[in-house]
């Protein structure tokens, strides 16, 4: 029996049956939002949350050091299908959504004979933001009419049973199946018998998810988190369980599949003073775990370097027959490391957000990393994985270098010539932060945090590099970036149901 057998304990029905699949694997990758790496048993979680995932790690490929570029589902799953990060995508808020010239992962693999289904549970993957593109068959369950989700009634069961039916339809048809799974997601309320599986089952008058800044303000006590941790950790062997049921019913019809498994990012539990995600930069929200195995992937290795989610587009692309054209991705492929007979490639990693009243970016480069409170003016530099001690003060040079290379990195395609720039976002060049309003007496090169923040020139505009409009010849000002989004706008019941999970920010409670 193969060990990932044991995860279907609790299904006594056999799986149906599903027609035989085309001359190449399947390729299944899945998203799990909000889960963290440490909180699966591959990589050292002591509850048992993760039979199935746990086993298809040691049938396949495990990155220890796997990185998200941003705490929050919009920008890391526009870099986990096109390959690009958010510097380039520009999809940094829910006001903007990916510029349709950008290839998406789903179209470029339906250009390569793939039958391509997406099967997602929140607003932020689902067709408001353009989510369905390059797939032949989308399912996001009424997500933009009836939003489902954000009551938490579309689970890891209805998206497995759709992927299921898509896979039931196509019979010698190699396909690429997509999975956002919001399960692990607050609320932490798995159904039937999960819900009491680690702790007490869910009651009238447990504590309530509200927002970020309110339990900074008010910490939830060790009991009631040590609860919500539990329930957090049962949403995962929930959807543990469904992804067995899944692998199951492939195995039963001998239809081969290459897996990858990963999230968009983690979730903090008080270790940084507060509940939540979307915030800060720290590992409990930006380690995310990367499982892969299958046909054509190494066995039982566990791969010690540092890699990210742009790097998963390029390498499915890479398996699929043909890696992404040089230069169309900040990613690289992967599939030439997973052996473990070269080390991953050391790289910088960027990181940021610019959610509600925060404005952060990150830098991992060379086993430091760098954070960079833009909006408080404040600086850490960690040299510890964990990232618990700030050893700003005693390598000041070690912080000068990792801001030049932060705004290097982020490229500076503003270009102005004599006159006065004003902005809401906050002006960077060459690693230092500029004021704002600034008057320039020669051409200076420079970028704008967030890349969505209003910027005017001379009285002129507003401009904005995500979303647009950008200024026209004659102007003064130019930007030399390349990709950027397109507006998006969002009802006031979007955004009244969006708030009941943190994602608006309403008034002070």
């Amino acid at each position: 029996m193969f060990p990932w057998l044991i995860a279907l304990a609790c299904w006594s029905a056999e799986p149906a049956p599903l027609p035989k699949g085309g001359a190449d694997p399947d390729i299944i990758l899945v998203s799990v939002d909000t889960l963290r790496a440490d909180h699966l048993g591959a990589y050292g979680y002591s509850r048992d949350t993760s039979p199935f995932l746990d086993a298809l790690a040691t049938e396949g490929v495990r990155i220890t050091h796997f990185r998200s570029p941003v705490p929050w589902t919009l920008p890391a799953h526009t870099t986990l299908l096109t390959g690009l990060l958010p510097s380039s995508h520009r999809v940094v808020d829910d006001g903007v959504r990916l510029d349709r010239g950008i290839p998406v992962l789903p179209e470029l693999l339906a250009a390569r004979g793939y039958a391509t289904g997406g099967f997602v549970s929140t607003l932020y993957v689902s067709r408001k933001f353009g989510f369905e593109r390059g797939f032949d068959t989308f399912d996001d369950f009424g997500i933009t009419t009836e939003r489902k989700n954000l009551r938490g009634e579309v689970d890891a069961e209805d998206v497995v049973d759709a992927a299921l039916d898509f896979l039931g339809d196509r019979e010698g048809q190699s396909a690429f199946v997509f999975l956002h799974l919001y399960d692990a997601h607050y609320p932490y309320e798995a159904p039937g018998d999960h819900d009491a599986l680690f702790d007490r089952p869910s009651r009238e008058g447990d504590l309530r998810y509200r927002k970020y800044a309110y339990f900074k303000k008010h910490p939830p006590s060790r009991e009631q988190m040590e609860h919500q941790i539990a329930q957090y950790d049962e949403e995962i062997r929930y959807l543990d369980g469904e992804l067995a049921r899944l692998k199951a019913a492939l195995d039963a019809s001998d239809r081969e599949a290459v897996w990858l498994v990963t999230a968009d990012h983690g979730e903090e539990f008080l270790e940084r003073g507060s509940w939540g995600h979307a915030h800060t930069l720290y590992p409990e929200q930006l380690r995310i775990p990367m499982i892969a195995a299958g046909p054509g992937l190494p066995r039982g290795v566990v791969l010690d370097g540092v890699a990210g989610l742009q790097d998963v587009t390029p390498t499915l692309l890479d398996l699929s027959g043909e890696p992404p054209p040089e230069g169309s991705v900040d990613g690289l492929s992967l599939l030439p490391y997973l052996s473990g007979e070269r080390p991953l490639p050391e790289r910088p990693f960027l990181s940021g957000t610019s959610r509600f009243d925060t404005n952060r970016l990150g830098l991992w480069e060379g086993g430091l990393r760098l954070d960079w409170d833009l909006g408080r003016r404040e600086v850490a530099l960690y040299a510890d994985d964990a990232e618990r001690t700030d050893v700003s003060r005693d390598r000041p040079e070690d912080v000068r270098r990792l801001k030049r290379r932060t705004t290097e990195l982020l490229g500076q395609p503003w270009e102005a010539r004599e006159g006065t720039v004003r902005s809401e976002g906050v002006l960077l060049a060459d690693g230092a932060i500029l004021r704002s309003p600034l008057r320039i007496t020669e051409p200076l090169r420079f970028t704008v945090i967030p890349e969505d923040a209003e910027l005017r020139y001379n009285g002129a505009g507003p401009w904005r590099a995500a979303g647009g409009p950008l200024p026209g010849e004659g102007e003064g000002l130019r930007f030399h970036g390349a990709a950027r989004g397109a507006d998006l706008e969002l009802s006031d019941a979007d955004r009244e149901l969006l708030e009941q999970l943190g994602y608006m920010q309403g008034e002070e409670q």
